[in-house]
């Protein structure tokens, strides 16, 4: 091969990396798909979305330099989304079994809890699963809350699911007594004190605390890209660093999880 033909080849593929640098560094658009589940995510004035998981992400994607939208939709439908490679991501993932499937999940951006609730003066002591023997067990799914809740009773006699389309139905049904003597409501802690706060739900109390956990981005395994996952969980360590995280999580009330 002469000296020509090969300086051109050379000349030719540094054009081309370049050009792929280029293009990965260009702003990437990227859409985001969640579920309204105040207080990590609400709905505003004009029904702009907000929340901390929201507000987190936008300043992620801003210092990323990447232009990200999100959809809010019924739950079963944004996972749908996801899993079809209909999205780029998920806003309010766990690392679960379930969405390790279809997605690369982040570093844990906040910590939250699951526990039981149930309405004052009730009898039950709860110190470990066999306690809700003969029990109604209230949760909101299909969601990862209703699948913990179906492990927590899983082979105790007489314990029953009774599942509602969202949160905020399965307090208010408790509260009223709905469920009947001895029920019991599942719930994440977070989201449970914002109904009860919000609706006035002042006959509730939590009776113990079931598990703690973490909630995440997931980004579509699909239409990840080399490097985007990296990326981002670079960006939220220096927003944990630089005090953002704490700062746009603390109007929703929610703990930060540990970051470094």
């Amino acid at each position: 091969m002469s000296v020509g033909k090969t300086g051109f080849r050379l000349w030719a593929a540094l054009l081309l990396a370049c050009a792929g640098a280029q293009a990965d560094a260009a702003t990437r658009d990227l859409h985001f798909v969640t579920q309204l589940f105040p207080p990590f995510i609400t709905e505003g004035a004009g029904g702009k979305l907000d929340g901390a998981m929201i507000v987190i992400l936008r300043e992620a994607c801003r210092r990323a330099d990447w232009n990200c939208t999100v959809q809010a939709m019924v739950w079963k439908r944004a996972l749908l989304t996801v899993s079809q490679g209909g999205a780029d991501g998920l806003v309010l993932a766990q690392d679960a079994p379930e969405r390790r499937a279809v997605m690369e999940l982040s570093k844990p951006v906040l910590a939250s809890s699951y526990g039981l609730y149930a309405k004052n003066g009730s009898a039950l002591r709860y110190r470990a699963p066999a306690d809700l023997a003969g029990r109604t067990v209230a949760v909101y799914g299909p969601s990862l809350s209703q699948t913990n809740s179906e492990r927590l009773i899983q082979g105790v006699p007489g314990a029953r699911l009774a599942v509602e389309p969202d949160p905020e139905t399965v307090l208010r049904k408790m509260a009223a007594g709905r469920y009947g003597v001895g029920a019991v409501a599942f719930s994440n802690d977070d989201v449970a004190r914002y109904w009860m706060r919000r609706d006035g739900l002042a006959n509730l109390n939590r009776l113990a605390e079931v598990r703690q956990l973490t909630y995440l981005y997931g980004f579509t395994r699909s239409r990840v890209r080399t490097g985007m996952l990296e990326t981002f969980n670079r960006t939220l360590d220096d927003m944990c660093r630089d005090g953002s995280l704490k700062r746009l999580a603390a109007p929703s009330g929610i703990r930060l999880a540990s970051c470094r």
